[in-house]
């Protein structure tokens, strides 16, 4: 039996090791979740509706001296949250934000005055 050569290994196996997992640091660092702002009290109505979309994003937020006179910047919490989309009986989506996946696809729930979510 004859044994095959052994492949050679690349000279410097460490440098691209670290390459590659600088690479996948960034790609997961792009890959996250959404960053989206709170849902505007105006674009909430109430009614009856069944859940389209349940997505995990990050709730950008202001600075809240930004009244007082400072600069406004924004930033992303720490906390996820999750992006619900409610489609109503007209066809319309009316979207709510909560900080638990307390609902899946197709649950029928009504959505409240005050902006919350209810299961039917």
């Amino acid at each position: 039996m004859i044994a095959a050569e052994e492949p050679a290994l690349l000279m410097h196996c460490p440098t691209v090791v670290k390459a590659l997992v600088l690479l996948f640091a960034i790609t997961a660092a792009f890959a996250g979740e959404p960053v989206v702002t709170p849902v505007p009290v105006k674009h909430m109505q109430p009614g009856y509706g069944v859940v389209e979309s349940v997505t995990e994003v990050q709730m950008q937020t202001r600075d809240r001296s930004a009244a007082a006179g400072g600069s406004a910047h924004a930033e992303k919490s720490t906390k996820p949250m999750y992006r619900i989309a409610v489609r109503m009986p007209d066809g319309s989506l009316q979207v709510r934000d909560l900080d638990k996946p307390e609902f899946k696809v197709g649950d029928n729930v009504l959505l409240t005055n005050a902006g919350d979510i209810l299961p039917d």
